[in-house]
């Protein structure tokens, strides 16, 4: 997904919220393989070396290089530290820290893999009060725990064709999405296979409140997806292809990944985001238990959650920081991409990561046999 370069917002080329993401999480049961490595030369590499490095697990793609220019790089520049990018699944690096052979040091996952990993103990607490860089108070309360910090907020947002939906008259709530005959066009929701399927939905088009979505009720959300079935005209495992789909008018309605969304309407497309009831959910940062660099890894999340930081961070990739202070350092036209802005964070509601790190696997065998099923 192609998140967003320079300029340009969007979710082309990397897939953090999906595919790179989530698909593997699916086949290791904790976490997903990613690739990518940051190169220094060597002077740079030559005198950063008497203040040590720190070694992170990279996503690759677009999603990387946005964070060697908002983060790696003045970082290092900042502090003399070298960054290394190392590829790594969540179920690696819980076999490095039962093995007591960890090569890594900070950890870059959602927070739904950044809690198995926490479960079976491979995450070291954040030194939150050690922070310099930092007001952790500033952190949104929701993304900040003992052991991961949320440091960028996406979202799965309703989208919908501006030719087929004008003036306004598009469906504002998912009990509208769901409602064909009031507004017809066919329609696409991710598949199980592209990291969770889209109960929360479900259960907000059948009236359930957002806060009140948790624990959430599978059998009730299979039988109101059933009731939307015979419309989607596929369930989209990627990024890639969920904004194919909306791009090509196979479907005119869909729930997208915000950052997919946008960037077909940077480019043109006759395409908008309803942020109302949009599910936010959250990339996350930790330190691996006895990482050989902790002190530097400490050091380097500090660095990355800062005001300016978060902020440059926006001007590469549309999701939004975790830190409050660093809205305040962005043009209203970013604000208004970001799910993290006052206004669309008050409509949205949260993932719960617990919940989906307990129940994924039951929910992929429960969806495996739903989906097949004829309407």
């Amino acid at each position: 997904m192609k998140d967003r370069k320079s300029k340009s917002a969007g979710a082309s080329a990397v897939e953090l919220p999906g595919n790179v993401q989530r698909r593997a999480f699916l086949k290791t049961g904790v976490g997903l393989a990613a690739a990518g490595t940051l190169s220094l030369s060597a002077p740079a590499v030559l005198a950063q070396r008497g203040n040590g490095r720190v070694v992170v697990r990279g996503l690759g793609g677009a999603y990387q290089d946005a964070m060697t220019a908002a983060i790696y790089k003045p970082f290092t520049a900042a502090t003399g530290i070298e960054v290394v990018v190392q590829p790594a699944t969540a179920a690696q690096i819980r076999a490095m820290v039962q093995a007591k052979r960890v090569s890594l040091d900070v950890v870059d996952l959602t927070d739904i893999a950044q809690v198995a990993l926490d479960k079976v103990g491979a995450l070291a607490p954040i030194d939150y009060a050690g922070m310099k860089y930092t007001n952790p108070d500033d952190i949104q309360a929701v993304v900040r725990k003992p052991n991961m910090v949320g440091n960028l907020i996406f979202s799965t947002v309703m989208v919908y064709n501006t030719d087929v939906f004008k003036g306004g008259n598009h469906p504002k709530t998912w009990s509208e999405f769901w409602d064909a005959k009031r507004f017809p066009g066919k329609r696409t929701l991710a598949d199980q296979q592209s990291g969770s399927a889209e109960l929360e939905f479900a259960l907000l088009a059948d009236g359930v409140p957002m806060d009140k979505l948790y624990p959430l009720d599978v059998p009730r959300a299979l039988r109101v997806l059933a009731k939307i079935k015979p419309e989607i005209v596929m369930w989209w495992n990627t990024g890639a292809a969920s904004a194919q789909l909306m791009e090509r008018r196979d479907a005119v309605l869909g729930g997208l990944w915000n950052g997919r969304a946008q960037d077909l309407i940077d480019k043109g497309a006759p395409l908008a985001i309803e942020w109302n009831q949009a599910k936010r959910q959250t990339q996350a940062l930790s330190i691996i238990k006895d990482s050989p660099n902790a002190a530097n890894a400490q050091k380097f999340i500090d660095f990355a959650l800062q005001p300016k930081v978060q902020a440059e961070v926006v001007r590469h990739i549309a999701y939004g920081p975790t830190n409050r202070q660093a809205l305040k350092l962005l043009k209203p036209e970013e604000l208004a991409k970001l799910p993290s802005s006052k206004e669309h964070f008050a409509q949205s509601f949260q993932q719960d990561p617990e919940w989906w790190s307990e129940n994924l696997s039951s929910v992929g065998q429960q969806w495996q046999s739903w989906v097949l099923q004829r309407s």
